[in-house]
């Protein structure tokens, strides 16, 4: 009689626990597709805003005559940094024809390195709203501004735009 006592609670714990076990793995699964996005825009930001490192130094300062060589270092970073986490589209629009990617690395250089401190992102109805603080470092003092911006993905979680709200501010302290 006394095993009855208390088998029947410790079943029902069990039960208990378990469903609630497989209720939060349900959860898991939903956040791990928004937190892929989410994932994707941290990548590129901090790509964006780090820098410029050897590599991107000898980027920028041009192919020494060679054109072909020249295009095929830029489209090699390229596709290596930004393609896997950007829409075909946005990839092509952003990065290729505009060389979105070397935008604050290009203002940076020579005088200032560029470090992501900290990103914040939010996620709103059908966008991200995220703060990039970005530390500029030049040979005697280092500084910090915020970007801030929005970020939207596609279903396969890949990034399809960026927009920034306040570029000047990091723009104006480069220059």
């Amino acid at each position: 009689m006394d095993i009855k006592k208390f088998l029947k609670p410790l079943l029902l714990l069990g039960i208990l626990l378990l469903s609630m076990g497989c209720t939060n793995s349900e959860d898991a699964g939903s956040n791990a597709v928004k937190s892929e996005s989410e994932q994707n825009i941290r990548v590129v930001l901090q790509k964006l805003f780090t820098g410029p490192n050897d590599e991107q130094k000898q980027i920028i300062e041009g192919p020494n005559g060679d054109l072909e060589e020249y295009a095929s270092q830029l489209s090699e970073y390229d596709q290596e940094n930004f393609k896997p986490y950007l829409s075909e589209r946005y990839f092509e629009d952003y990065i290729v024809n505009s060389s979105g990617a070397w935008r604050f690395v290009r203002m940076a250089e020579p005088d200032y390195k560029l470090k992501v401190n900290e990103i914040n992102t939010e996620e709103n109805d059908n966008y991200y709203s995220f703060t990039v603080k970005v530390s500029y470092t030049s040979s005697n003092e280092s500084k910090t501004v915020n970007v801030k911006g929005h970020a939207q993905t596609n279903e396969e979680d890949k990034v399809t735009s960026i927009q920034f709200i306040n570029p000047e501010d990091l723009r104006n302290v480069l220059n």
